[in-house]
């Protein structure tokens, strides 16, 4: 369905344009762009978000120390057998029941709080890579800028190779910003970090 409305815009504007122009057919410009990437890849989003890692790594540091205890305690009660009196055994057993909850509480924390602050931090770069790619657009002389989608989630099924224009705004916003040093891609399955959900409700990538 939405690659039907998309289509029939396309057709509808060429149509209108070869009108404009007295009936002959109308030269288009038409780009593809997978936005959600750009955003993820400039490298202002990969030092806001490599910082994040860094600000959240002592929070993982105490999770990986209480994960070890949480293990060392169930290995324990595991081997415990009949050495290990009944008031030692469930000792050992509250212990770990309360260890448990407290890792489980603050792994969904450091979840909640690294979500929350990379996806601040995508919709700061989207908001300003959105602006960036009217002017970029206009210079280039585009007709139109058509989201690509990923490939696991595509919104065009098909398009040339070199209607792709990605690898080319990330390039052009890193020049503009002054942000041309090349960065270390980021592990989205590190803490602290996350990936952009492919929609986003104040994403640019719906016209504010």
């Amino acid at each position: 369905m939405k690659f039907a409305i998309l289509l029939y815009t396309v057709v509808s504007a060429t149509a209108a344009l070869a009108q404009a122009n007295g009936g002959r057919p109308a030269v288009q410009n038409i780009v593809m762009v997978s936005f959600n990437d750009v955003v993820l890849r400039t490298t202002e989003a990969q030092k806001a978000l490599s910082n994040l890692q860094t600000q959240y790594a002592p929070r993982q540091s105490q999770l990986q120390t209480l994960n070890g205890e949480v293990e060392a305690l169930r290995k324990k009660l595991d081997n415990a057998g009949e050495k290990a009196t009944d008031g030692e055994r469930a000792t050992d057993a509250a212990t770990l029941d309360r260890k448990e909850k407290q890792l489980q509480r603050q792994a969904e924390d450091l979840r909640q709080d690294s979500q929350s602050e990379s996806q601040q931090v995508f919709q700061r770069v989207a908001q300003k890579v959105y602006a960036f790619l009217q002017t970029y657009a206009q210079q280039k002389g585009y007709s139109a800028v058509i989201e690509r989608g990923s490939d696991a989630s595509p919104v065009v099924w098909y398009a040339a190779d070199n209607l792709d224009v990605t690898d080319q705004l990330i390039k052009a916003y890193d020049a503009q910003s002054g942000a041309n040093a090349p960065q270390p891609r980021l592990n989205p399955s590190n803490p602290g970090t996350t990936r952009a959900p492919e929609s986003l409700p104040n994403s640019p990538s719906h016209r504010p």
